[in-house]
């Protein structure tokens, strides 16, 4: 009965996380999150009790790295210091759950550099008591699809992704999420980052997503491509082609007129100028010679005044020629 009861009390710890139950050292708890997302670490005094008076002290790399210390109401974000540059800005812990014992801390805008192990430290309690957390930040980025080309049976699409830190699995869905048929997916490891193509037919016009699922941390992203599909795919091509070199004809053509029609205009206005200015030089030099010959015939044209006004005009001539 006593053995029985040793058992239960060994279980009992074993379940609880103590670090009876591990024969190489404390229990590590693993937390997985996506790179750019927000992490909790956990952390809480076995007691329950009010950690508002006390100090609680998380640190990275075996302590040699700070992450953030809470000390009787101070800390990293209201003027503690010792806090390592890496985390400044992005490491809050949660208020209100200090009275119940609870240090947890949260991440924000998790990086790969974030990775690594965690200790939270609480050195002042009756029972000194440490936790350990390992943190796994996952590289996951989205995919990219590009339509390869059309056949006879349909139009091939791919998918690639590049650098996923956790193997992912890659489908492709159509519009209304049903999964399709695809060829043997094409991995590359290279040392725990892995890249991935998945190719897969399609047959009918709609909306194609090629998903990436991370389960291990929860985790899906997609891209979506239109596809438009023909009777015979072959022609679709064909007729897309024809479309996208009209397209480009007609971009050159605007591009001749923006551009180079100005230019052209520009040009024309100018001669047109000089054509302008070139006639009006003529018609100052005529302007000249007509009023030389005007002062040559002056006399005679003054002889030939009607009237007294003509008399009176030659008599006064006749004078001044006299004297």
């Amino acid at each position: 009965m006593k053995l029985q009861l040793d058992l239960l009390c060994f279980c009992l710890l074993c379940f609880t996380g103590k670090s009876l139950c591990d024969e190489k050292g404390p229990v590590v708890i693993k937390v997985l999150v996506s790179e750019g997302s927000d992490v909790t670490l956990p952390c809480s005094l076995s007691t329950k009790e009010n950690i508002e008076q006390k100090l609680f002290d998380w640190r990275k790399h075996d302590g040699m790295t700070g992450v953030f210390m809470y000390d009787k109401g101070l800390h990293h974000n209201n003027g503690g210091s010792g806090q390592d540059e890496q985390f400044k800005g992005r490491v809050f812990h949660f208020q209100d759950e200090l009275k119940h014992g609870n240090a947890s801390i949260i991440i924000r805008n998790t990086k790969m550099a974030d990775s690594g192990d965690y200790t939270c430290v609480f050195p002042f309690v009756q029972r000194r008591e440490k936790s350990h957390v390992m943190l796994v930040v996952v590289s996951s980025p989205k995919p990219s699809v590009t339509v390869l080309k059309a056949t006879d049976d349909g139009v091939q699409l791919q998918c690639e992704v590049h650098g996923a830190s956790l193997k992912p699995k890659v489908e492709w869905k159509d519009s209304d999420g049903n999964i399709l048929p695809a060829e043997e997916p094409q991995v590359t490891d290279r040392g725990g980052s892995y890249d991935i193509i998945l190719q897969t037919t399609v047959t009918k016009t709609d909306r194609y997503h090629c998903v990436v699922t991370q389960e291990e941390i929860n985790h899906q992203i997609h891209r979506e491509v239109s596809v438009q599909v023909c009777g015979n795919s072959r022609i679709c091509m064909v007729t897309c082609l024809v479309v996208t070199a009209t397209l480009a004809c007609f971009g050159l053509v605007a591009v001749w007129l923006f551009c180079l029609y100005p230019r052209l205009n520009d040009r024309i206005g100018r001669a047109r100028q000089s054509q302008t200015s070139g006639h009006l030089k003529k018609n100052n030099v005529r302007r000249k010679a007509g009023r030389g010959t005007r002062t040559q015939t002056e006399p005679e044209d003054l002889q030939s005044c009607s009237g007294s006004e003509g008399s009176e005009i030659a008599k006064r001539e006749r004078r001044s020629s006299s004297h």
